[in-house]
């Protein structure tokens, strides 16, 4: 599944291509941090099989990006990371095109494993982690695991 992730915090971002480069059936083909008036040429150019776009980015919203990438491919499934409280209007997101919403503080396994499902969710929009109490806690023993900082050289 070859993903491409929109995400402006660059620690998350860059957490995120670690964690979907070990998987081997999932090929990151771009990651970006901004969200300028490029960015959906960017991403149909990648050829993406799935988009992984961050609700909340500096100059515009995921749902507006969502918009305009299902305006012109219809058929590239659309996964929205946010908070828990980014999940209080699913419809919006319905609207924009989204068809599955992610928390941020997913386990690994569980962001991989929607990454790979995503394109079902183009018949059904999985918008279950909105509506169940684990997207309120880290699962335990599967945290997302961020890159060790080892001090500035």
């Amino acid at each position: 599944m070859r993903v491409f992730i929109l995400e402006d915090c660059e620690i998350f971002r860059l957490s995120l291509m670690l964690i979907l480069s070990q998987e081997p059936d999932i090929e990151v083909v771009g990651a970006v941090g901004s969200n300028n008036d490029d960015i959906c040429n960017q991403i149909i150019a990648s050829k993406c099989e799935a988009l992984l776009v961050g609700l909340r980015l500096r100059n515009r919203s995921g749902l507006e990006i969502a918009r305009q990438i299902k305006q012109v491919d219809p058929n590239i499934p659309v996964l929205a990371l946010g908070f828990s409280t980014d999940a209080s209007n699913i419809a919006e997101m319905k609207q924009s095109g989204i068809n599955v919403f992610v928390p941020m503080h997913s386990s690994n396994e569980y962001i991989a494993n929607k990454i790979r499902h995503a394109r079902e969710s183009l018949d059904r929009c999985d918008f279950s982690a909105a509506n169940s109490s684990s997207r309120v806690s880290i699962v335990p023993g599967n945290p997302l695991m961020l890159p060790k900082f080892d001090g500035f050289k």
